[in-house]
């Protein structure tokens, strides 16, 4: 009977360390797991850290962008409006242009009128000294005339 006690003694101390073992194996396990989990966490968090920061790079590229679009469209826009106003110049200049043109097709109708009356003028004049001369013949014949009687 004893050296059955001794031998049942001898199992469960067998037992206790196998289960002993079993315990510092399933520890050891577990820790292992809980290093790769932390591992794991830490690579996550860097991850996300490197993520935010490209988030935020792309953030900033964003907010330059949009500030050049705005910028290009203010450009844009004082462009069109100095395309209106020279398109509008060059318009008033057209009419400009159109007003002279008549002008000068007056003053040109002037100066040929102003020549015709010239020439008129120049003809009557001619006229008129043709005709004095006459007169001035007729006069001084008619004076011989008068002192011959």
């Amino acid at each position: 009977n004893n050296a059955a006690y001794g031998e049942s003694q001898t199992f469960q101390h067998f037992f206790k360390r196998i289960n002993l073992s079993s315990r510092d194996m399933a520890a050891e396990v577990l820790k292992k797991k809980i290093q790769e989990l932390m591992k794991e966490r830490d690579d996550a968090l860097e991850k996300g850290d490197e993520l935010e920061s490209s988030l935020n790079d792309m953030k900033e590229q964003l907010l330059k962008a949009e500030f050049e679009k705005k910028e290009l469209e203010r450009r844009l826009k004082l462009t069109e409006a100095e395309l209106d106003h020279q398109s509008s110049l060059r318009n008033d200049l057209k009419k400009k242009s159109i007003n002279l043109k008549v002008e000068d097709e007056r003053i040109k109708d002037d100066m040929k009128s102003q020549v015709k009356s010239i020439n008129e003028m120049e003809e009557l004049l001619a006229l008129i000294d043709t005709r004095y001369e006459e007169l001035e013949l007729d006069y001084n014949e008619t004076m011989e005339d008068l002192n011959a009687l």
